[in-house]
Protein backbone atom coordinates (compact mmCIF):
# COMPACT_ATOMS: atom_id res chain seq x y z
CA UNK A 1 0.00 0.00 0.00
CA UNK A 2 1.39 3.19 -1.14
CA UNK A 3 -0.15 5.41 1.81
CA UNK A 4 0.34 5.70 5.55
CA UNK A 5 -1.58 3.39 7.73
CA UNK A 6 -5.37 4.65 8.91
CA UNK A 7 -5.45 6.70 12.01
CA UNK A 8 -5.89 4.25 15.08
CA UNK A 9 -9.58 4.36 16.12
CA UNK A 10 -9.68 5.44 19.25
CA UNK A 11 -7.74 8.85 17.79
CA UNK A 12 -11.24 9.76 16.20
CA UNK A 13 -13.98 7.75 18.18
CA UNK A 14 -13.82 10.44 21.38
CA UNK A 15 -15.15 12.61 19.36
CA UNK A 16 -17.75 11.28 17.13
CA UNK A 17 -21.26 12.69 17.79
CA UNK A 18 -23.77 11.81 14.92
CA UNK A 19 -24.89 12.76 12.47
CA UNK A 20 -21.95 12.71 10.65
CA UNK A 21 -20.73 15.04 7.41
CA UNK A 22 -18.49 14.41 4.70
CA UNK A 23 -17.14 16.79 2.58
CA UNK A 24 -14.72 16.81 0.10
CA UNK A 25 -13.22 19.04 -2.99
CA UNK A 26 -14.73 21.89 -2.50
CA UNK A 27 -11.51 24.14 -3.52
CA UNK A 28 -12.61 27.49 -2.21
CA UNK A 29 -10.12 29.87 -3.27
CA UNK A 30 -8.46 33.07 -2.21
CA UNK A 31 -9.49 34.57 -5.65
CA UNK A 32 -12.70 36.86 -5.47
CA UNK A 33 -14.45 35.79 -8.41
CA UNK A 34 -18.21 35.58 -9.31
CA UNK A 35 -17.75 31.99 -8.73
CA UNK A 36 -16.22 31.35 -5.95
CA UNK A 37 -17.92 34.07 -3.97
CA UNK A 38 -21.43 31.90 -5.05
CA UNK A 39 -19.25 28.60 -3.95
CA UNK A 40 -18.25 29.72 -0.46
CA UNK A 41 -21.85 31.75 -0.04
CA UNK A 42 -23.13 27.84 -0.28
CA UNK A 43 -20.69 26.56 1.52
CA UNK A 44 -20.91 29.06 4.60
CA UNK A 45 -24.98 28.36 4.69
CA UNK A 46 -23.85 24.12 4.63
CA UNK A 47 -21.71 25.30 7.10
CA UNK A 48 -24.25 27.08 9.55
CA UNK A 49 -27.12 24.46 9.09
CA UNK A 50 -24.09 21.87 10.41
CA UNK A 51 -23.45 24.22 13.33
CA UNK A 52 -27.09 24.37 14.42
CA UNK A 53 -28.00 20.90 13.65
CA UNK A 54 -24.76 19.63 15.56
CA UNK A 55 -22.58 16.35 14.52
CA UNK A 56 -18.90 15.75 13.86
CA UNK A 57 -17.69 17.15 10.02
CA UNK A 58 -15.08 15.19 8.42
CA UNK A 59 -13.53 17.00 5.37
CA UNK A 60 -11.81 14.35 2.84
CA UNK A 61 -9.37 16.93 1.67
CA UNK A 62 -9.08 19.87 -0.53
CA UNK A 63 -11.15 21.95 1.38
CA UNK A 64 -9.39 24.86 -0.06
CA UNK A 65 -7.50 25.11 -3.18
CA UNK A 66 -4.74 26.14 -1.56
CA UNK A 67 -3.75 26.52 1.75
CA UNK A 68 -0.26 27.55 3.30
CA UNK A 69 0.29 27.99 6.90
CA UNK A 70 2.63 30.48 7.42
CA UNK A 71 2.59 33.63 9.43
CA UNK A 72 -1.13 32.88 10.40
CA UNK A 73 -1.74 34.66 7.61
CA UNK A 74 -5.96 34.04 6.02
CA UNK A 75 -6.23 35.57 2.51
CA UNK A 76 -9.41 37.93 2.97
CA UNK A 77 -11.68 35.74 0.93
CA UNK A 78 -10.90 32.56 2.52
CA UNK A 79 -11.61 34.77 5.86
CA UNK A 80 -15.22 33.65 6.12
CA UNK A 81 -14.53 30.31 5.56
CA UNK A 82 -12.28 29.89 8.40
CA UNK A 83 -14.36 31.89 10.65
CA UNK A 84 -17.48 29.39 9.95
CA UNK A 85 -14.95 26.59 10.53
CA UNK A 86 -14.02 28.65 13.98
CA UNK A 87 -17.73 28.55 14.57
CA UNK A 88 -18.30 25.14 14.31
CA UNK A 89 -15.65 24.07 17.05
CA UNK A 90 -17.34 26.88 19.31
CA UNK A 91 -20.62 25.03 18.92
CA UNK A 92 -19.21 21.54 19.66
CA UNK A 93 -19.07 20.41 15.93
CA UNK A 94 -15.67 18.76 15.90
CA UNK A 95 -14.12 18.51 12.53
CA UNK A 96 -11.48 16.25 11.07
CA UNK A 97 -9.46 16.96 7.76
CA UNK A 98 -8.24 14.36 6.23
CA UNK A 99 -5.65 15.92 3.69
CA UNK A 100 -5.48 15.93 0.13
CA UNK A 101 -3.04 16.53 -2.81
CA UNK A 102 -3.88 20.47 -2.28
CA UNK A 103 -3.49 20.28 1.62
CA UNK A 104 0.05 19.56 2.47
CA UNK A 105 0.80 22.41 4.60
CA UNK A 106 -2.43 22.40 6.78
CA UNK A 107 -1.17 22.03 10.34
CA UNK A 108 -0.77 25.11 12.21
CA UNK A 109 -2.94 28.09 12.29
CA UNK A 110 -6.33 26.01 11.37
CA UNK A 111 -5.58 23.39 14.01
CA UNK A 112 -4.73 26.20 16.38
CA UNK A 113 -7.35 28.91 16.20
CA UNK A 114 -10.04 26.68 14.42
CA UNK A 115 -9.96 23.76 16.41
CA UNK A 116 -9.34 21.12 13.87
CA UNK A 117 -7.82 17.81 14.24
CA UNK A 118 -5.64 17.22 10.66
CA UNK A 119 -4.89 13.44 9.68
CA UNK A 120 -2.03 13.44 6.96
CA UNK A 121 -3.32 10.29 5.33
CA UNK A 122 -7.07 7.73 5.95
CA UNK A 123 -8.73 7.53 9.15
CA UNK A 124 -11.08 4.66 10.43
CA UNK A 125 -13.52 4.68 13.46
CA UNK A 126 -16.14 2.31 14.15
CA UNK A 127 -19.63 3.72 15.51
CA UNK A 128 -22.37 1.57 16.72
CA UNK A 129 -20.58 -1.39 15.10
CA UNK A 130 -20.15 0.23 11.59
CA UNK A 131 -16.83 0.69 10.73
CA UNK A 132 -15.82 3.70 8.35
CA UNK A 133 -13.01 3.98 6.02
CA UNK A 134 -11.90 7.64 4.98
CA UNK A 135 -9.42 8.70 2.64
CA UNK A 136 -8.84 11.62 -0.07
CA UNK A 137 -8.10 9.43 -2.82
CA UNK A 138 -5.44 10.46 -4.72
CA UNK A 139 -2.73 7.70 -3.33
CA UNK A 140 -5.02 5.41 -5.23
CA UNK A 141 -5.61 7.29 -8.16
CA UNK A 142 -1.59 7.41 -8.95
CA UNK A 143 -0.02 5.00 -7.86
CA UNK A 144 3.15 4.71 -9.60
CA UNK A 145 6.85 5.37 -7.52
CA UNK A 146 6.81 9.03 -8.52
CA UNK A 147 3.63 10.11 -7.06
CA UNK A 148 4.34 9.42 -3.31
CA UNK A 149 8.00 10.93 -3.95
CA UNK A 150 6.81 14.26 -4.62
CA UNK A 151 4.11 14.09 -1.81
CA UNK A 152 7.14 13.47 0.48
CA UNK A 153 9.10 15.85 -1.24
CA UNK A 154 6.40 18.90 -0.54
CA UNK A 155 5.70 17.31 2.56
CA UNK A 156 9.08 18.37 3.35
CA UNK A 157 10.80 20.88 6.04
CA UNK A 158 13.10 22.36 3.18
CA UNK A 159 10.17 22.76 0.63
CA UNK A 160 8.02 24.69 3.21
CA UNK A 161 11.54 26.66 4.48
CA UNK A 162 11.82 27.84 1.26
CA UNK A 163 8.22 28.71 0.24
CA UNK A 164 8.02 30.79 3.71
CA UNK A 165 11.52 33.04 1.80
CA UNK A 166 7.83 34.63 -0.25
CA UNK A 167 5.53 37.03 0.82
CA UNK A 168 1.81 34.91 2.12
CA UNK A 169 0.09 36.89 -1.04
CA UNK A 170 2.68 35.70 -3.61
CA UNK A 171 2.71 31.98 -2.21
CA UNK A 172 -0.90 32.28 -2.50
CA UNK A 173 -0.67 33.27 -5.86
CA UNK A 174 1.64 30.79 -6.82
CA UNK A 175 -0.26 27.78 -5.60
CA UNK A 176 -3.41 28.64 -7.00
CA UNK A 177 -1.56 29.42 -10.79
CA UNK A 178 -0.52 25.68 -10.26
CA UNK A 179 -3.67 24.44 -9.19
CA UNK A 180 -5.61 25.99 -12.28
CA UNK A 181 -8.96 24.61 -10.25
CA UNK A 182 -10.76 28.60 -10.13
CA UNK A 183 -9.12 30.15 -13.25
CA UNK A 184 -11.19 28.37 -15.87
CA UNK A 185 -13.78 26.38 -13.75
CA UNK A 186 -16.56 26.11 -16.79
CA UNK A 187 -13.53 24.08 -18.84
CA UNK A 188 -12.97 21.56 -15.71
CA UNK A 189 -13.21 18.10 -17.02
CA UNK A 190 -14.95 15.72 -15.10
CA UNK A 191 -12.69 12.38 -14.05
CA UNK A 192 -12.86 9.40 -16.79
CA UNK A 193 -15.59 6.55 -16.21
CA UNK A 194 -11.70 4.34 -15.98
CA UNK A 195 -10.25 6.75 -13.33
CA UNK A 196 -13.67 6.35 -10.95
CA UNK A 197 -13.82 2.72 -11.78
CA UNK A 198 -10.43 2.47 -10.04
CA UNK A 199 -11.14 4.36 -7.00
CA UNK A 200 -14.70 2.37 -6.62
CA UNK A 201 -12.77 -1.49 -6.89
CA UNK A 202 -10.40 -0.04 -4.29
CA UNK A 203 -12.98 1.37 -1.77
CA UNK A 204 -14.79 -2.04 -2.07
CA UNK A 205 -11.74 -3.83 -1.39
CA UNK A 206 -12.04 -2.38 1.75
CA UNK A 207 -15.49 -3.76 2.49
CA UNK A 208 -13.96 -6.84 2.12
CA UNK A 209 -11.41 -6.34 5.14
CA UNK A 210 -14.79 -5.52 7.22
CA UNK A 211 -15.54 -2.31 6.66
CA UNK A 212 -18.85 -1.06 6.30
CA UNK A 213 -18.67 2.11 4.77
CA UNK A 214 -15.91 3.17 2.61
CA UNK A 215 -15.43 7.27 1.54
CA UNK A 216 -13.62 8.77 -0.73
CA UNK A 217 -13.04 11.81 -3.25
CA UNK A 218 -10.53 13.47 -5.48
CA UNK A 219 -12.33 12.33 -8.21
CA UNK A 220 -14.94 15.40 -8.43
CA UNK A 221 -18.10 12.84 -9.22
CA UNK A 222 -19.71 11.27 -7.19
CA UNK A 223 -20.67 7.38 -6.84
CA UNK A 224 -22.94 5.64 -4.43
CA UNK A 225 -23.32 2.02 -4.59
CA UNK A 226 -25.14 -0.53 -1.76
CA UNK A 227 -23.27 -3.77 -1.89
CA UNK A 228 -24.18 -6.48 0.02
CA UNK A 229 -21.79 -6.24 2.58
CA UNK A 230 -21.77 -2.25 2.68
CA UNK A 231 -21.51 0.98 0.97
CA UNK A 232 -18.79 2.40 -1.30
CA UNK A 233 -19.21 6.16 -1.93
CA UNK A 234 -17.71 8.60 -3.79
CA UNK A 235 -18.39 12.08 -2.63
CA UNK A 236 -18.28 14.43 -5.34
CA UNK A 237 -17.40 17.97 -5.29
CA UNK A 238 -18.22 22.02 -5.09
CA UNK A 239 -17.43 22.80 -8.28
CA UNK A 240 -19.71 20.78 -10.70
CA UNK A 241 -22.15 20.71 -7.99
CA UNK A 242 -22.49 21.13 -4.14
CA UNK A 243 -22.64 17.27 -3.01
CA UNK A 244 -21.20 16.01 0.50
CA UNK A 245 -22.27 12.94 2.62
CA UNK A 246 -24.65 12.82 5.49
CA UNK A 247 -25.11 9.95 7.59
CA UNK A 248 -26.80 8.75 10.92
CA UNK A 249 -27.76 5.21 12.89
CA UNK A 250 -32.04 5.86 11.67
CA UNK A 251 -31.26 6.58 7.63
CA UNK A 252 -27.77 5.48 7.25
CA UNK A 253 -25.76 7.09 4.31
CA UNK A 254 -27.13 9.54 1.99
CA UNK A 255 -25.25 11.87 -1.24
CA UNK A 256 -26.97 15.51 -0.87
CA UNK A 257 -26.96 18.33 -3.96
CA UNK A 258 -27.62 21.42 -2.72
CA UNK A 259 -28.36 22.23 -6.22
CA UNK A 260 -30.79 19.56 -6.12
CA UNK A 261 -32.54 20.54 -3.75
CA UNK A 262 -32.56 24.38 -4.35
Amino acid sequence: MLFTSPIAPDHVSDTLTPPFYFFSDNHLSSQNGPEQRERLRDMLACLAAIRDSGGTLFILGDFFDFWFDHRDYVPPALEPAVAALRSLREHGVTVHYIGGNHDYWVEGYLTREAGIRFHPGPIEFDFGGTRFFCLHGDEVIYRHAVYPLIRRILRAPLAIALLKCLPPAAIYALGERISKYNQRVDQIPAAPEAMIAKLRAFLRDKLREGYGIAISGHVHKSDLIRWETGTTVILGDWIHGRRYGRWDEESGFRLIDLNATS
